[in-house]
């Protein structure tokens, strides 16, 4: 899987339509040029910087949204009441427009172009295109659910997408490609639950040997936390609780499914699920004969760059699409770089996979300096006056080839910095002084 573009439009606080564009200057057909491959023309890692509260998430969030109406839409997503969306918020017209969303990928080699347009009542419209010789149609559904361009004119339910419900079905030309795209992305979401998750998960890839202990220690080791041995503690949860997590479990997933929808997040596969009431737990050691230490001994950079390191390896090793939010978060800025840097090199990333991710580490804005093709990579988002969010590339400005960008960045010539009001501290302080006398 290579993401080409992703576009979208009337998500969040872009209400306006916005594009992430990937691909090289160098690609100016639609079809492969000859004697290259699609790794030489898209982006392998590409970063989204912007001030707080300005929609860089947002970007990712719409992203996130996309996947999980292709991959729940005909499932879960049939028991909402409407159909998931977060439009813009801030204007009635906006609440209920339309959102739009177009993905252009690479898939088996081929150039497929996916878009629909949804409002609360459900689908309007959706299609699927390849590029044979130019874009040729594989399917278009109507508001009505007429599928056109496959075999047998399916018709499908208003709030479910074709493109789900076929691959349900299990048609032989869209099953393949919706499995690309639910299997094609990782989304790595900021915070110490998403660390605890995966690592939760990195424990049971260990017990069924999907990933090896070698490898952990190895990644471990490339961040320089001393760790020299990992192993999983399995332990069977106290009857009490276990009898709780029984009679909670199902609520437990209602909350969640709903919290999703309310969020417009990815529905993903939930493998999450309790094995037996079996808590998974890994441990530790610094040296060859020091004792065991749990997670909650290690320090939280160390937790967080496994929870992440493992991600990265992953999404090298399959050619996969990784999202990270807050690329550096408990992270030293040397290990964001060596990301970045793995992504980036063709010896290592062999399978052409893509890294985008939003920082606020501006150090890293240094892979822009000098190089029209690295400038492409840099990506910045502003919110204005009314609310909105505009997404906008660094090679929008005409720059020196020995511009210090991370300084330009910092002086606002870019904009998408924040603009602070360091004087109004004084006011605060008064004000909190009279009210203390």
């Amino acid at each position: 899987m290579h993401l080409l573009r992703f576009t979208f439009e009337n998500h969040r606080s872009f209400l306006d339509e916005a594009t992430l564009d990937l691909t090289r200057a160098s690609l100016k057909t639609l079809k492969l040029p000859e004697g290259t491959s699609w790794t030489h023309h898209i982006h392998h890692a590409d970063g989204i910087y912007g001030a707080n509260a300005s929609g860089k998430t947002n970007v990712l969030d719409a992203l996130h949204y996309a996947l999980g109406a292709i991959g729940s839409s005909a499932t879960s997503w049939l028991d909402y009441p409407q159909f998931p969306r977060a439009p813009f918020a801030l204007t009635a017209d906006a609440t209920v427009a339309p959102t739009t969303i177009e993905l252009e990928f690479i898939h088996d080699n081929r150039r497929y172009q996916y878009r629909f347009v949804a409002d609360a009542d459900g689908i309007i419209e959706e299609s699927l295109r390849v590029v044979v010789v130019r874009w040729k149609s594989i399917f278009t559904r109507s508001r009505s659910g007429q599928v056109n361009g496959l075999f047998g004119r399916p018709r499908v339910a208003r709030r479910e997408l074709a493109l789900s419900r076929i691959a349900q079905l299990g048609d032989p030309t869209i099953q393949p490609i919706w499995e690309a795209i639910q299997e094609g992305f990782d989304i790595y979401r900021v915070g110490d639950h998403e660390v605890n998750k995966r690592l939760d998960h990195i424990a049971r890839r260990l017990i069924e040997r999907s990933v090896s202990l070698d490898e952990l220690v190895t990644l471990a080791q490339i961040a320089d936390t001393g760790i020299t041995h990992i192993e999983v503690e399995e332990r069977a949860l106290p009857p009490g609780l276990a009898k709780l997590m029984r009679a909670l479990k199902p609520a437990s997933n209602e909350s969640e499914e709903s919290e999703k929808s309310e969020a417009c997040n990815m529905t993903t596969r939930n493998d999450e699920q309790l094995s037996d009431l079996i808590a998974h737990n890994l441990l530790f050691r610094h040296g060859r004969d020091s004792e065991k230490f749990g997670e909650s001994d290690e320090s939280t950079g160390t937790m967080a760059w496994l929870a992440l390191g493992t991600a990265v390896f992953d999404a090298l090793k399959a050619g996969r699409v990784l999202v990270v939010d807050e690329l550096g978060a408990s992270l030293h800025p040397q290990l964001s770089h060596l990301i970045i840097d793995w992504f980036e090199d063709p010896t290592i990333n062999t399978k052409g996979a893509q890294l985008i991710f939003t920082s606020h580490d501006i150090a890293l804005l240094d892979s822009g300096r000098g190089d029209r093709e690295k400038r492409e990579q840099v990506w910045f988002v502003e919110k204005g006056g009314n609310g909105t969010s505009e997404l906008f590339n660094l090679s929008d400005f005409p720059l020196q080839s020995r511009s210090n960008i991370v300084k330009q960045y910092l002086e606002g010539r870019f904009g998408a910095i924040p603009y602070t009001v360091p004087s109004l501290i004084h006011s605060l302080l008064k004000t909190s002084s009279v009210n203390q006398g």
